[in-house]
C-alpha cells in the first residue's frame, strides 16, 4: 500500500482590499456563506476572490489557517496545517484546495475572467499570459481556460514561474522565491 503524502491547504486568492461601491467591510457578517448569500455578484471588483468571513477559519481545528487582516484574504501556516479539509469545505468560493505539502509553488488566483478583464478585477490576478508556461523547464505549468495551472507531480519547485509571473499571481509558499 502506497504511503499518502503529507497534503496542506492552498489559498487561491492573493487577496485585495477593492470593495464594490457601497459596500462597507465593517458590515460585513463574520461568515462567508452568509456574505455570499446576501451578495451574490460579489463584494469585491474581483467577484472570485476571497470574501474575508473567516468560516475557513472557524472551521479549522488546528488554528492554520487566519484571515489576513489588511488584504481580506485567507492565509494559511503550512507549518499548523494538517490537510484535514475542513476549510476546503467551508469555503463557498471554492478558493481552497489541498496539495503535497512538498509543493511549495502555487498559483494564487481563481479569477476566471480573461487578460483585460481579470487585469483590471486585481492587480495580483493571472491573465493567462502564458510566461510561466514557457519559462517552466519541467513542463508543469500549463495555461488552461486562461489561468496558469500547476501540475504537482512535474513540478519541482525551481521556482521559475513565480519569479518572472508579471503579476505575482504564483507564489513560494515558502516566501523565498516571491517577487511582490
Amino acid at each position: 500500500m502506497a504511503k499518502r503524502m503529507p497534503r496542506v491547504a492552498c489559498v487561491h486568492c492573493v487577496g485585495g482590499t477593492a470593495l464594490l461601491d457601497g459596500i462597507v467591510r465593517e458590515g460585513l457578517p463574520h461568515d462567508c456563506a452568509a456574505i455570499k448569500a446576501a451578495h451574490p455578484e460579489g463584494i469585491g471588483v474581483c467577484s472570485w476572490g476571497c470574501l474575508g468571513g473567516g468560516s475557513c477559519e472557524a472551521a479549522c481545528p488546528f488554528g492554520a489557517i487566519h484571515v489576513d487582516a489588511e488584504r481580506h484574504v485567507a492565509q494559511v501556516d503550512r507549518k499548523k496545517c494538517r490537510g484535514c479539509g475542513k476549510c476546503v469545505a467551508a469555503c463557498p468560493q471554492h478558493l481552497i484546495s489541498l496539495a503535497p505539502a512538498a509543493n511549495v509553488i502555487q498559483v494564487r488566483c481563481s479569477n476566471q475572467d480573461r487578460g483585460p478583464a481579470a487585469r483590471k478585477a486585481c492587480p495580483n490576478s493571472c491573465i493567462g499570459c502564458g510566461v510561466c508556461e514557457r519559462v517552466c523547464p519541467m513542463g508543469a505549468v500549463h495555461v488552461i481556460d486562461g489561468r496558469a495551472v500547476i501540475d504537482d507531480e512535474k513540478c519541482v519547485a525551481c521556482g521559475m514561474c513565480a519569479t518572472k509571473c508579471p503579476r505575482g499571481a504564483i507564489h513560494d509558499a515558502n516566501g523565498i522565491m516571491a517577487v511582490r
